[in-house]
């Protein structure tokens, strides 16, 4: 059975959401633990979770690794001390683009759990995650979300930067605060069946975080309510607000890159189309992403002739901030954004 994974982890992600739900399936039965599968052609379906057994003895601490700095934050508010955890992609380096060095590949080849995305968010990491043996058990902490579906106008855009396909759902799941309860809930499962010794500590522990995201999502409606209707439309680099604008009430009227995934590059058509829309609806305001480069930015501004301004608005999306940007945790990052937003939009 191992030989036969590990013929198959040597073939190359095709970018499909439904190959790499089978490859959860193939990881987890590697680790003695039958991982239910989701409904082939079906990508409506959420993801399913895979089933742990016990990993270490009382006393000893899991290695944990996760992907992204979202995930980490995550990860560490459940597992806090209890486990030794490696967080792959520092803040502010975006999950798209972003290449493993050989310390990532070692730290993951010596976890005992590996939690990605689910979504195939990491488009230049999961590949080499499923290479590097199987010991690890990969984990989609995005397992039990409903997913945001993409329109077929919406995957053909979002397949057109070649070699860079999410497949038919958008991954930004932690957009909605719901989304991320359902994670916490996730890694708590996951960490007390591997470490049954500390079921009761990662409880408590998500049962704590639980409340505040709670809070948080009360808070982000209570704030972002405060803008406007008329001002609620989002223009931004690339279309990774959609779990975002759905929860919390606003309208995406295109993207300068219409796709989920920020490889990808506008032609000149989708430029032009973007600076008729907001030309036609008088929006001159454009949001990107903390991780963005700001070149396509200065080229709509430039052909955005009819405004006096076109106003940049910078939030952190696919990363945590850096050190003293108040968007150091997912809970600070979701703040930091609403505020920004409520001010922006609101003038």
């Amino acid at each position: 059975m191992r030989d036969k994974i590990k013929r198959q982890n040597r073939n190359r992600f095709a970018g499909l959401s439904l190959w790499l739900v089978s490859m959860l399936a193939l990881l987890a039965a590697a680790c003695s633990s039958q991982a239910p599968t989701a409904s082939p052609g079906d990508a409506s379906q959420p993801l399913p979770l895979p089933v742990v057994e016990p990993m270490v003895s009382a006393g000893q601490k899991l290695h944990v690794v996760a992907t992204t700095s979202i995930i980490g934050d995550v990860v560490r508010q459940v597992g806090d001390e209890a486990i030794d955890l490696t967080i792959l992609m520092q803040p502010g380096q975006d999950p798209h683009s972003y290449q493993p060095g050989a310390s990532d590949l070692t730290a993951a080849a010596d976890a005992n759990i590996i939690f990605i995305n689910g979504w195939n968010l990491e488009e230049g990491l999961v590949n080499d995650l499923a290479t590097i043996g199987n010991k690890a058990v990969l984990v989609p902490i995005s397992a039990g979300v409903v997913p945001r579906v993409l329109s077929e106008e919406e995957h053909d855009k979002e397949t057109h930067g070649e070699g860079h396909s999410h497949g038919p759902v958008d991954p930004h799941t932690w957009q909605d605060v719901a989304n991320v309860i359902q994670w916490v809930e996730n890694v708590r499962q996951v960490l007390s069946a591997a470490d049954p010794a500390n079921a009761a500590l990662y409880e408590a522990n998500a049962a704590a975080y639980r409340q505040t995201l709670q809070q948080l999502d009360a808070d982000l409606r209570t704030t972002l309510g405060a803008i406007p209707e008329e001002r609620r439309i989002l223009v931004t680099n690339h279309d990774n607000l959609g779990y975002f604008a759905r929860a919390y009430g606003f309208e995406i009227t295109d993207s300068v890159i219409p796709s989920i995934s920020s490889l990808a590059e506008p032609s000149a058509g989708e430029l032009a189309a973007l600076v008729d829309t907001m030309r036609s609806k008088g929006f001159c305001t454009l949001i990107l992403e903390a991780t963005a480069s700001t070149q396509l930015a200065r080229m709509l501004k430039s052909e955005l002739t009819g405004c006096a301004d076109v106003h940049l608005i910078m939030l952190y999306t696919d990363a945590l901030g850096p050190a003293g940007s108040g968007a150091e945790t997912y809970e600070g990052m979701m703040r930091a954004n609403a505020a920004t937003l409520a001010k922006e939009l609101s003038r």
